[in-house]
């Protein structure tokens, strides 16, 4: 292979090919050196940013759409003959409300395509550097057609990225993401993306480890902002009392639980397999963990730190570790370091 995710943007381009999303682009297939790719991929942004330029003189009426789909600069009006002490009545304009209308049309339009290319351009980006191996199953059409929609509405360069994630996870794994996500989506601002791509680093396992609250609160998790992410429908257990969730183990023969986030992972492990490990928390929605699957985040080491201190004050071995994803289902830890509860074990 050229490039470790060949496979994943052919099957990107296949996807796509068919219902001439991302026309404005060259398919990769044309291109087989992962450099030249890359120099396409440069120009064509170029000319993207061009087309960005020429929408918005279309829509302003400096510049005229012609038969032929050239783009001609719109000369002044000529000057009317009309003398000033001459009476004008008022008219309506047919013709010219019509070109008016047709030239808002067309730099929608334009606008719309662009959108959705760049959105696959940083899907392409991140299907490149990914090795897994593409599920045989296909994404759903009606999928595809309402992430285009959205993905055309988006000029912010974040919220392009954003749903470039989106595609790229459903061209590795077609129905990880709902159109209940896509609605969620296509509402989210960028300020709200900016909130809970910093929730997201203290994201364990699809839960808040919520007993460490002071610590939250200095990053600025307070309870106002949690209860925002949970009026979004990110997390929930926000207004709970007590809320807890009891962990039992994985293995045989012991208790070894590993709670991901991100990069990283706590591993957690006792001789008595029958332990359990109970934690307050707050949980993800399904939607909150699909959408915070998106991106890609750093996580808050000394609250993972903290935590782990915390788990090993009740009789645990605690372990920080690097992680990493082999598969949807699976990964691996490593480069682990022992955590030291900061109190006095509690009574086995």
């Amino acid at each position: 292979m050229d490039f470790p995710g060949e496979k994943l943007v052919m099957k990107l381009w296949e996807t796509l090919a068919e219902k001439g999303i991302g026309s404005l682009l060259t398919p990769w297939q044309t291109v087989r050196e992962g450099r030249a790719r890359n120099e396409i991929r440069r120009q064509e942004l170029l000319m993207l940013a061009q087309a960005e330029r020429d929408a918005a003189d279309l829509r302003a009426g400096r510049k005229t759409l012609r038969p032929d789909g050239t783009l001609a600069l719109v000369g002044p009006p000529p000057e009317s003959s009309n003398r000033s002490d001459q009476r004008v009545e008022p008219v309506f304009d047919l013709p010219h409300a019509a070109n008016a209308a047709a030239r808002v049309v067309a730099a929608n339009n334009v606008r719309s395509e662009i959108n959705a290319s760049k959105a696959v351009v940083f899907a392409e980006e991140q299907l490149a550097v990914d090795p897994q191996e593409p599920a045989p199953r296909q994404v759903d059409e009606d999928w595809l057609f309402a992430w285009r929609e959205n993905a055309g509405k988006v000029s912010n360069e974040d919220l392009q990225r954003l749903w470039g994630s989106v595609l790229a996870g459903e061209v590795k794994s077609p129905g990880k993401y709902s159109i209940r996500t896509l609605d969620f989506l296509k509402a989210l601002s960028k300020d709200e993306a900016e909130l809970i791509s910093n929730l997201a680093r203290y994201v364990i396992t699809a839960r808040i480890f919520r007993s460490q609250n002071a610590y939250l609160e200095s990053k600025g998790l307070n309870f106002n902002l949690l209860l925002k992410m949970q009026e979004l429908g990110v997390i929930s257990g926000v207004e709970a009392v007590g809320l807890t969730t009891a962990f039992k183990t994985n293995a045989e023969g012991k208790f070894l639980r590993v709670f991901v986030s991100h990069d990283k992972a706590l591993v957690v492990e006792h001789e008595d397999p029958a332990r359990s490990l109970e934690m307050e928390v707050y949980l993800l929605t399904e939607v909150g963990k699909q959408v915070l699957g998106l991106g890609s985040f750093e996580p808050d080491l000394d609250y993972l730190k903290l935590i782990g201190s915390e788990i090993a004050s009740k009789g645990f071995q605690v372990q920080l570790a690097d992680w990493e994803n082999i598969s949807e289902t699976h990964g691996r830890y490593f480069n682990s370091q022992p955590v030291q509860s900061v109190q006095p074990p509690a009574e086995a």
